[in-house]
Parts: C-alpha cells; sequence; structure tokens
C-alpha cells in the first residue's frame, strides 16, 4: 500500500483553551509551532481486513490441576486452554473442608488457588487476568487470547504492508498468549484488531480496556510528530465516519485523547497528556467513550487505574459553534492496535492481552 505524503504545515495543533484540568486543543490548517496530524492518511491507513480464528476463555470448567486425592473441580474457568489457562476453584482436602474459591484470571496458576494439602499444586492467579465472569455475550467482551488464536467471529484484522498480527507465547500478560503486533519502524503502518460483537452499544456508550505492551522504545525527538492511534471508537454520525479515542502524540512520547469527524466540514481535536508512555512493560489502559448524549462526545482515559485528567474532553466544548460537525457518532466498533498518521521510527512492535470491553467501569484487577 502507498500512503499520501504530507503537505507542509497540514493540521497543525493550536492551543484554543486552557483550565487547571484540560487543555483543549483543535487541529487547525496552517498553522505553525505545534504538532502536526494527518487527516488524509486516516483511509489510505484502513487497508483491507483479514481475519484468522481465535477466541477467549467464555467459562467451562478449569483444569485445576490434578488432585492426588478428594479435591473437587474448580468452578469456572477457560473453555480451553490447557491446565494453566485459569485458576480454578480451590479442592476440599482429604477428609477435610472445601477449600476457598481462587481469584481466576485470564491465566493463572496450573493448580486451585486454595485447597488442601492433597489437592494438587497451589496455583497462583494470571497477573492481571480476567475475573471468573469473563464472559462474551451482549455488551460484554472478554479475551485472554489463551486459545492460541483470533477468533474470525468476533475479530476483524486490518494490516498494512510488510505488518503481521500473531497469537503467540514469549511474553504474555497473563497466561500463555498475547496478541503480537509487528510492523516496521519509520513506516506509516496500519495493524489493528477490532471487534463489533458488543454493539451497537446501550446507551451509546462503551469501556475498553487492554494491557498494552510497546517496543522497544517509544521515540522522542525535538520536532518530530508521532501521532498515533491505539484505542478507538468508530461509527457514523450525521455527517460522516468518526475515529474517536486514545493514542500518543508529538515529540515527547505522550498520551493523546483525539477525535476526528471525517464529514464536511472536517474537524479534529485532541488534549495530550503529560504523562509520558513507558516502552518494555505490561500497561493497563483504558478508554470510555459515551455518545449517550446526542449533542457531544465525552471521553475519559485511565492508565493503570488512574484517570488522566488533562485528557478528558468534551466535543461540544471543544468544536463550539464554529465546528459544526462535532456530534457523537453511533458507535459501532472499537479497534485496538498501531494507526501511524506519521511514521514512528523506532517503534516496531506491540502486544496485546486480557481485552475486555464493556458497558460498565473495568479497572484492571478483572
Amino acid at each position: 500500500m502507498k500512503f499520501p505524503k504530507i503537505p507542509a504545515g497540514f493540521d497543525k495543533f493550536r492551543t484554543t483553551g486552557r483550565s487547571s484540568a484540560t487543555r483543549t486543543r483543535r487541529f487547525a490548517l496552517g498553522g505553525t509551532g505545534a504538532l502536526a496530524l494527518c487527516l488524509g492518511c486516516v483511509q489510505a491507513c484502513s487497508s483491507d481486513a483479514t481475519s484468522t480464528g481465535s477466541g477467549a476463555a467464555t467459562g467451562g470448567a478449569a483444569q485445576a490441576g490434578a488432585s492426588t486425592s478428594a479435591g473437587a473441580v474448580g468452578v469456572s474457568g477457560a473453555a480451553s486452554g490447557g491446565a494453566s489457562s485459569s485458576v480454578g476453584g480451590g479442592g476440599a482436602t482429604s477428609g477435610g473442608s472445601a477449600g476457598a474459591i481462587g481469584a481466576a484470571g485470564s491465566s493463572g496458576g496450573s493448580g486451585g488457588a486454595s485447597g488442601a494439602s492433597s489437592a494438587g499444586a497451589s496455583g497462583s492467579a494470571g497477573s492481571g487476568g480476567a475475573a471468573a465472569s469473563c464472559v462474551t455475550s451482549g455488551t460484554e467482551l472478554c479475551d485472554d487470547f489463551e486459545t492460541g488464536m483470533l477468533d474470525a467471529q468476533r475479530w476483524t484484522q486490518s494490516k498494512s504492508n510488510m505488518t503481521s498480527i500473531a497469537v503467540e507465547t514469549g511474553r504474555a500478560h497473563g497466561g500463555q498468549y498475547a496478541v503480537h503486533l509487528k510492523f516496521v519502524a519509520g513506516s506509516q503502518n496500519t495493524v489493528t484488531i477490532a471487534e463489533g460483537v458488543t454493539f451497537p452499544a446501550t446507551p451509546n456508550k462503551f469501556y475498553s480496556r487492554m494491557w498494552a505492551y510497546f517496543a522497544p522504545d517509544i521515540p522522542k525527538a525535538a520536532t518530530g510528530d508521532f501521532h498515533t492511534g491505539f484505542m478507538m471508537g468508530g461509527g457514523n454520525n450525521d455527517k460522516g465516519t468518526t475515529t474517536l479515542g486514545m493514542g500518543m502524540i508529538g515529540s515527547d512520547q505522550q498520551y493523546l485523547g483525539y477525535s476526528i469527524f471525517f464529514g464536511d466540514p472536517k474537524y479534529e481535536f485532541g488534549p495530550w497528556s503529560n504523562t509520558r508512555i513507558v516502552p518494555n512493560q505490561w500497561l493497563c489502559i483504558e478508554l470510555m467513550e459515551d455518545g449517550s448524549d446526542p449533542t457531544t462526545e465525552v471521553r475519559k482515559v485511565w492508565l493503570n487505574d488512574t484517570e488522566l485528567t488533562d485528557i478528558e474532553s468534551d466535543s461540544a466544548k471543544a468544536g463550539g459553534t464554529a465546528n459544526p460537525n462535532h456530534l457523537p457518532p453511533k458507535f459501532d466498533k472499537v479497534t485496538f492496535g498501531v494507526t501511524e498518521y506519521h511514521p514512528i521510527p523506532t517503534l516496531s512492535d506491540m502486544w496485546i492481552d486480557d481485552v475486555r470491553v464493556s458497558s460498565q467501569k473495568i479497572g484492571c484487577a478483572k
């Protein structure tokens, strides 16, 4: 795929207002001294999606570790994935009372969480794994990728040239498997997975959470503009398509909340955070996109269960009367991965694990 060149001086950030909690910026043609966003790159980045199979733990009996005597089978866990895919309930002791239910995870140790001495090896819960209620139904999605595949009924893949998506071992947040996105540093890449099975959201509002790992480095350059989307809601509003979510921006490794309204007239805006993205470690990132009020799109972002209040935004307040194309879409999907609006010189890998989508606040513990 060939990507269009970014015209000089195209779509510059300009500060339009500032408060103690939130700085709102919008993008204006021809502005100077700020960071550029490439509107025209987005559609070029959206290559044809391909699909492969996968699945997530949606219930079933846990393979909680072999009991050497009367240990009970765990009460919940992954439907597949082997003995290490979830922490089962505690087994009963030989002749004693039943052990407590273990803290289930998207993946966990190989044995029951607590039980007595003869119930098999005691296992520990998977780091940050999903709870025993991890299901995909209605407005709820839970995927820890412990089947070792992507479920084609759930996930749609989008890949530009020289990128790949694979469910692999070797760097999982919990359990054995995570989704590995591989792309070329210094190129303008799109490599994402998207789900629409939990949509339409009711009442046009959703939360999405992923554990993300970036490698080998997040770039930092005095004159760079590395606008990239990591987790975005999508759908159409009254004037056209939209992309609304979070990612990074600029030259200093900063988190960004951003909205792009592609209809006529095009409008985009987004504040960025003082918080920096740290590579080479697992990060819990949660996004809320709220279009339940038909007059505005509201966004919040959390990092490791702490809200980044400086990138909270309200499209009606940001757009005002000067930018009428700011109404929320009817959300129909959420996308995870890398959508580069400008090439990133040092980032070539992203891992995603323990994904959840919900109508309620999720947090990092589930």
